[in-house]
């Protein structure tokens, strides 16, 4: 589910979330708390997933989290980062 689509169902207050999108904002949820760690403030996770990473092939991590192995890459990426290990 993508960000628009999140943000047009927040905006319809009966516009409730399938068991798929319910499981994909929880999964963006996690991550966005693991990236808060990680970077200190939300505002900078949140801009962290807007910007392409070196990491991740320069690719934007929010891009990647429309799989779950994406999920996963952008999961491990995060750890790496926690861990102090940039590439």
């Amino acid at each position: 589910m993508s960000l628009r689509t999140l943000q047009r169902k927040e905006k319809k207050p009966l516009g409730l979330l399938s068991h798929e999108q319910a499981g994909r904002a929880w999964q963006f949820a996690e991550l966005l708390t693991k990236a808060t760690a990680v970077f200190g403030t939300q505002e900078e996770a949140e801009q962290w997933f807007e910007r392409p990473a070196i990491g991740l092939n320069q690719k934007r991590p929010i891009d990647l989290l429309t799989t779950p192995a994406g999920v996963r890459i952008v999961e491990d990426y995060l750890e790496r980062l926690a861990y102090g290990v940039y590439a």
